[in-house]
């Protein structure tokens, strides 16, 4: 009977969880919608001094993405386990007399995966320093466009040719603007897909390289130029391997937490003195790593978790998340009363 009452009780228990899902989409787009008003507004402090800008936009980043990070941790149920070598340390937030400029490289499996270097950076007080190479589409997107790129985000269409120009100039801005930031990138360009892995596999049989069958071929040339043009201004490169122990139904299924899966997501912490000087050696490095990333993603389908690795303790703060959810309530709900003075007859 007992069983029978669970059963009964799942339809209810979905909805429930889709209503409140959908609620909570329309409160984080707008409050990113407010975040989109304070940036267009102090937009013109980039005329003046630039470095202040920057300070307002990571302030508002280390306050709304958490929303995110919550919603695909909390709401969407979803188990994170960060692991890393035995001779790492990595503590829950970091120094603040230390820079910590960074570039982060993910292997992409799946649409959320840049989530999880959200989920880092959250765990150790980096969130607002973020930047992300996007899809040039995305910029599109109604309020979530237009604030990531006030926030720095770069827009690329995959064809160097036409985006070297944009990336040298936003490493201008970073370098120009002195405050810190974590570079993340997808170094393969494209998700693993059987396509796409088999157009890696033709291009790794015309140049000789071994085949790798858990990651595609990453693409030196962006991150040769990122090692180049910011070496002075890096201090690490984190590298993270991301498994999924099942793969999520869709995208949405993530946050909705009908089925949510557990993502383990193992971090290498290399400081960028060591990395070669040679745009072609820093090639080189870079297959490498990608050589043991499709090793350990390997031995992960085989064992369900990476082996010779030690768990982080990456606490995750829920009361300071609750605090943050309150306060965003308020001024949206503020925002949402002037709105309605204004514009009420």
């Amino acid at each position: 009977m007992i069983v029978e009452s669970k059963s009964n009780m799942q339809p209810l228990f979905y909805v429930l969880r889709l209503i409140f899902f959908i609620f909570y989409v329309i409160y984080v787009f707008l409050a990113i919608g407010l975040c989109d008003i304070i940036m267009m507004v102090t937009m013109p402090l980039i005329l003046v001094n630039r470095q202040t800008y920057r300070k307002i936009t990571n302030f508002l980043a280390t306050k709304g993405w958490p929303l995110i990070v919550f919603a695909f941790e909390r709401i969407g149920r979803n188990r994170i386990i960060f692991t890393s070598d035995h001779d790492i340390t990595i503590h829950n937030n970091h120094d603040p007399n230390e820079r910590g400029n960074a570039l982060v490289l993910l292997n992409h499996t799946y649409h959320c995966d840049w989530l999880l270097s959200f989920s880092f950076g959250e765990r150790i007080g980096r969130i607002g320093n973020i930047k992300i190479a996007m899809k040039n589409a995305i910029k599109y997107v109604p309020l979530a466009g237009p604030g990531i790129w006030a926030m720095g985000f770069i827009f690329l269409s995959r064809k160097w040719q036409n985006d070297q120009k944009k990336i040298n100039k936003a490493y201008q801005h970073l370098r120009d603007e002195q405050e810190p930031f974590w570079f993340v990138t997808h170094p393969e360009g494209s998700r693993l897909s059987e396509t796409n892995l088999t157009e890696c596999h033709e291009f790794s049989n015309s140049r000789g390289l071994p085949l790798l069958h858990n990651v595609l071929v990453p693409r030196v040339k962006g991150f040769t130029s990122s090692v180049i043009a910011l070496r002075e201004q890096l201090d690490y490169i984190y590298d993270l391997t991301v498994a999924y122990k099942k793969r999520p139904a869709s995208f949405f299924a993530l946050f909705l937490g009908y089925n949510p899966t557990e993502v383990h997501v193992h971090i290498k912490k290399i400081p960028i003195c060591e990395l070669p000087t040679d745009e072609t050696q820093i090639g080189d490095w870079l297959y490498d790593l990608y050589t043991s990333k499709d090793q350990l993603l390997k031995q992960f389908k085989l064992k369900g978790y990476f082996p010779n690795s030690r768990k982080l303790d990456l606490s995750f703060n829920y009361q300071k998340y609750y605090v943050n959810l309150v306060v965003w309530l308020l001024l949206v709900i503020s925002m949402l009363v002037i709105f309605i003075k204004l514009f009420s007859f």
